[in-house]
């Protein structure tokens, strides 16, 4: 068995991020922090929580991405305003959540965002549309920084929100931070510049309405991810 895969299937341990995360939710439980209060910044929980500024940023980034809080521009992070029993119920579900093997959330993905974004094509708005090439536009400035993998996820959130199916998008909420988070981890997907392209050609068929054609653009996209997922899986 490769080492590769080896590290791909252990999941069950627990992560720094996932550490943090807990913090926070214990800081709800005990009413420090209420619906509407803004987090303390990123250099003060790295004091307060003893991680790195990378573990805190990417504990804030699940949480942004599961909705428990939002980044307002010039203000920072809030928790979101929902009632408490909701926000512990919604932090124990991205604590607990179920380790698929990499394959299984890889062709889930796959089969997801190719409908995704053939919805999207067919039912995007002009707003939708202005999003997208939002963060088209910030996966290009941020494609040299750290950030790169997120502002990735992103553009394909974006796609998801755009097709007006919640079903979709909420799939792809519990499987994508899995599979960002083992792409970070392991390096499975080396900075290429092709993939702005893609990105590209993808959002040039959203605006077009060219749903069928955008989808097989999404399957070639996801294609080496896919391959490289295959070719573990036969070395065990």
């Amino acid at each position: 068995m490769s080492e590769t895969f080896v590290a791909l299937r252990e999941q069950s341990v627990i992560s720094p991020a996932d550490k943090v995360i807990s913090k926070v939710k214990e800081l709800i439980r005990s009413g420090v922090l209420k619906p509407g209060d803004k987090l303390p910044a990123e250099r003060k929980l790295v004091q307060e929580f003893g991680y790195g500024r990378t573990q805190i940023r990417e504990a804030l980034h699940k949480l942004e991405f599961y909705g428990i809080i939002k980044t307002l521009p010039q203000s920072g992070s809030v928790i979101n305003g929902l009632d408490i029993n909701t926000l512990d119920g919604l932090i124990s579900d991205v604590l607990n959540l179920q380790s698929y093997d990499f394959l299984s959330l890889v062709e889930t993905r796959i089969v997801l965002e190719m409908n995704a974004i053939r919805l999207c094509a067919e039912r995007r708005t002009e707003e939708d549309l202005k999003t997208l090439e939002k963060a088209y536009e910030s996966f290009v400035l941020n494609f040299e920084t750290a950030d790169r993998v997120s502002h990735d996820f992103a553009f394909h959130r974006a796609i998801a929100e755009a097709s007006h199916n919640p079903v979709f998008k909420a799939m792809l909420l519990i499987i994508i931070p899995d599979i960002l988070a083992i792409y970070q981890r392991d390096r499975i997907c080396a900075p290429n510049t092709m993939v702005i392209e893609e990105h590209k050609q993808m959002l040039e068929c959203i605006r077009n309405y060219e749903g069928e054609k955008a989808s097989n653009l999404m399957q070639q996209h996801l294609q080496g991810v896919l391959d490289f997922a295959k070719s573990n899986l036969k070395k065990i």
